[in-house]
Order: structure tokens, then C-alpha cells, then sequence
């Protein structure tokens, strides 16, 4: 019986877009203790150009998602 691959567990960070300022994650399965680039993904909610930081071979295996919803509490007041 051949041995079965690794599972690949994904990874998720969250990030907000610097055109209309909404949340999105950013799914992807890359190594985090890669070296990490600049990468520009699309906004789910105005489909700007928005540029993230992610491990390297992310670039190849991403999906991006909108998070819906109220910001979660932090604690932190501005």
C-alpha cells in the first residue's frame, strides 16, 4: 500500500484593504517559516489591488475571503 501524502493544513490571515478599509483573510498552505513577499491580492469587496505580505509559495496557492460582520473587541480603544 503506497504511503499517503502529507496532509497540508492551510493557513488564514486576516488583513484589511487599504482602498475601502474592509476585512478579508487570505487562505493559503505555505510554510510560515518561509522567507515572505509582498504579494497583491484582490479585495473581495471592491476588488482593489491590496498588497499583503505572505510566506513565498503562497503565491501559487491563495484564496481570499471576505469576513462579514462587526470587528471583534481587542481591548484597545483608538
Amino acid at each position: 500500500m503506497p504511503a499517503l501524502p502529507p496532509k497540508t493544513t492551510r493557513r488564514n490571515e486576516q488583513h484589511r484593504c487599504a482602498h475601502c478599509g474592509s476585512r478579508f483573510e487570505v487562505w493559503h498552505a505555505a510554510d510560515p517559516l518561509e522567507a515572505y513577499v509582498t504579494v497583491d491580492v484582490r479585495c473581495p469587496c471592491c476588488h482593489a489591488q491590496t498588497p499583503v505580505s505572505l510566506p513565498r509559495s503562497a503565491e501559487k496557492d491563495l484564496r481570499v475571503e471576505n469576513l462579514p460582520g462587526m470587528e471583534p473587541e481587542t481591548g484597545v480603544v483608538d
